[in-house]
């Protein structure tokens, strides 16, 4: 009996794997309602800790970044996760029909697929859990490229499936009967892995500078203070930032805009000779009017001929 049990539920978690690999699980809600409920999601104890770990693994790299302008993409309380840049116009994107945007600090009002921004004019562009709870994903992410200018960099924030968080949301998914709690970001979103969203990027012409991850902690909801599992927790976070583990629940990819090369003309050293010079070099015997030399033999002509005048 336990054997079956054992098998069933391992085939469970091996198809329920697959599902969400290939992204075939339809996110609940529109992509409003989603980032909606991923902002009220970060209010919660898992989610403030998300928050601080996340802001201050991105603050030195923010810290190096300088330009005229930088686009925030995500939760509208995402000001505080890029205080740290030293660029004084930051735009943080949001939606008209968000109610949760109201009383926040949004200064553009703009559907991400189609960003009301003219081409190459943004220097910094932060994507924060921008793909993971809509359905163009792709779409979102061509769009944050497009307004990025040459030579411009993009950092990416995304929930990472090999860690302890994308091992709760196999479980979770698993279930046979699933919970609310597995319908509810960021459980429902699609976490891909980093070498996927590289690759996005690269047809894009934004070449990776670094990668790392964040929030390498238990997925746990509540730690009582001064607890064992705090305690282990901190210790966990401690030695994944020490020894830059790969496998935190956040990763964070930064990457810069390529700037394609001009195909530049071919200049003309060559014009043509007249009809007839008397006193060509033999080299250059053959040419007609309509042949290039260079100016070398130009040179050399207008010589013979001046020694031939004197």
């Amino acid at each position: 009996m336990g054997s079956k049990f054992s098998k069933h539920a391992i085939r469970r978690l091996i198809i329920a794997g697959k599902a969400l690999g290939a992204g075939r699980h339809p996110l609940q809600g529109s992509d409003c309602e989603n980032q909606a409920a991923l902002t009220a999601w970060y209010a919660s104890s898992l989610g403030a800790r998300l928050f601080v770990s996340e802001a201050r693994s991105i603050a030195p790299v923010l810290e190096k970044l300088f330009g005229y302008h930088l686009l925030f993409i995500g939760a509208c309380k995402g000001i505080k996760m890029i205080e740290s840049s030293p660029i004084t116009h930051k735009i943080l994107l949001g939606n008209r029909n968000d109610a949760w945007c109201v009383g926040s600090d949004v200064s553009l009002f703009s559907d991400p697929r189609a960003l009301a921004l003219q081409n190459e004019s943004i220097d910094v562009v932060v994507l924060h859990h921008a793909l993971e709870f809509t359905e163009s994903s792709r779409t979102v992410l061509r769009e944050a490229v497009r307004v990025l200018r040459p030579g411009g960099h993009i950092v990416l924030i995304t929930f990472q499936p090999l860690s302890l968080w994308g091992l709760k949301r196999l479980l979770l998914a698993a279930i046979p009967l699933r919970s609310s709690v597995s319908r509810q970001p960021p459980w429902e979103g699609r976490f891909r892995h980093p070498s996927r969203l590289i690759d996005w990027l690269g047809v894009l012409d934004v070449q990776e500078l670094t990668s790392f991850s964040a929030m390498h902690e238990f997925p746990l909801q509540f730690l009582k203070n001064g607890g064992r599992l705090e305690r282990l927790a901190a210790t966990i976070e401690n030695w994944g930032l020490r020894f830059k583990s790969p496998f935190g629940a956040s990763s964070i990819i930064v990457g810069i805009k390529q700037s394609r090369p001009l195909t530049p003309n071919a200049l003309k050293w060559r014009q043509a000779l007249p009809a007839s010079i008397h006193g060509v070099p033999s080299t250059l015997q053959g040419h007609s009017s309509q042949s290039e030399v260079s100016w070398k033999d130009r040179f050399y002509t207008d010589k013979i001929n001046a020694d031939r005048e004197d």
